[in-house]
């Protein structure tokens, strides 16, 4: 083959990838199309309406090669959510994880979970328009899953959770949707919780802790910004990096573990309350800063839900305390306590982030 005709052959190549490309995502929009519709028979319910939530993994799913971000435009037109109104959200998954859309209506409870068969996307358009949910759908299961009911019923919740009905998503899931029902429900908290992948006590607890360092040290201009070392970690620190983009990438937060020694030490010494890490506001300009020493004392929210002796299906303690402690989300002193308050520098601040250094110790609280 000559250059010239080399050259024809790659022009060739390159006009057709971008077609290529097209009929991908457009299967992709037809997918998310397909899962919407199905879901709209099953719960029965007409586009734009305001009891319905949307969760996916779509746009984190990759199927193959293929990304999977289209299949939300095939969602938002054929139901009307999307993410500005609060009612469509993507939870965080690896790449590697299975595709599927969940659909629930808080009117009724119910809930419908489809999971993507990989294999089906691999058809042209035409012929992925023609197959059945159960040709796209590896899994299609129904329940409802209204906390209130499930607690009434519980060999139906027994059965969602122990047959997994949604194929080992049922607490993420199950936790998101009734959070989300819930007339108190923030999208800046549901955000977070989708960052971690489901809702737990641990997440609000982080909720809490922002909240309690807002109003104790509040950001006063653009210098400024919250660092965490957060020791021992636990599922509030995911909640800051979305509150506060205070990642570990940008040094906004360093991660540690505690011994369980260091632990029940801690513990006995502050009267039950966990450590829960060092907050500090600090001014990039002027290289300073305030720090507090933060607690959460898990056995008094324990006492406030009326959780610490759950004699109830094990499924549902946390789901329980995560809905009753929605009542605290604006008391957080209730739980959260200043340990130590202290004075940071360039020198300090070192001290507590690198490698080698114990935190609680250059704190002074260990």
């Amino acid at each position: 083959m000559n250059i010239k005709e080399k050259k024809f052959v790659l022009a060739l190549i390159l006009a057709i990838m971008p077609g290529v490309a097209l009929a991908e995502s457009t299967i992709m929009e037809e997918l998310g199309s397909k899962a919407a519709k199905a879901a709209m028979d099953q719960l029965k319910f007409e586009k734009g309406d305001s009891n319905i939530l949307v969760l996916t993994d779509a746009g984190y799913a990759q199927i193959g090669d293929q990304t999977t971000q289209r299949a939300l435009k095939g969602i938002m037109t054929e139901t009307g959510a999307n993410e500005g109104d609060g009612n469509l959200l993507r939870v965080l998954r690896p790449y590697f994880k299975p595709l599927w859309f969940f659909f629930f209506n808080k009117s009724t409870g119910e809930a419908v979970y489809m999971q993507v068969d990989g294999k089906s996307l691999n058809k042209s358009l035409e012929e992925f328009k023609a197959l059945s949910d159960d040709q796209v759908f590896s899994k299609i299961s129904k329940a409802n899953v209204d906390l209130n009911y499930m607690l009434n019923h519980t060999d139906e919740g027994n059965a969602t959770f122990n047959k997994a009905a949604f194929n080992g998503n049922e607490f993420s899931l199950v936790s998101i949707a009734n959070i989300w029902a819930q007339p108190e429900s923030t999208f800046d908290f549901l955000q977070a919780t989708c960052f971690h992948d489901h809702l737990c006590p641990g997440v609000t607890s982080g909720y809490m802790l922002a909240k309690y360092m807002e109003d104790k040290l509040p950001i006063t201009n653009s210098s400024e910004s919250y660092k965490v070392v957060a020791i021992p970690q636990w599922c509030k620190d995911d909640l800051m990096q979305i509150r506060w983009d205070a990642t570990p990438g940008k040094s906004g937060m360093f991660v540690m573990a505690l011994t369980d020694a260091e632990k029940s030490a801690l513990k006995a010494k502050y009267n039950q309350t966990d450590v829960a890490g060092i907050y500090i506001r600090w001014n990039d300009t002027a290289k300073q800063g305030d720090a507090l020493v933060l607690g959460f004392n898990w056995t008094s929210m324990y006492g406030l839900t009326g959780t610490a002796n759950w004699k109830g299906p094990s499924w549902a303690s946390k789901l329980v305390m995560d809905v009753r402690m929605m009542d605290y989300w604006n008391k957080p002193e209730v739980a959260v306590t200043t340990l130590k308050e202290f004075k940071v520098d360039s020198g300090k601040l070192a001290m507590l982030q690198n490698a080698g250094m114990h935190p609680l110790k250059v704190a002074g609280v260990l």
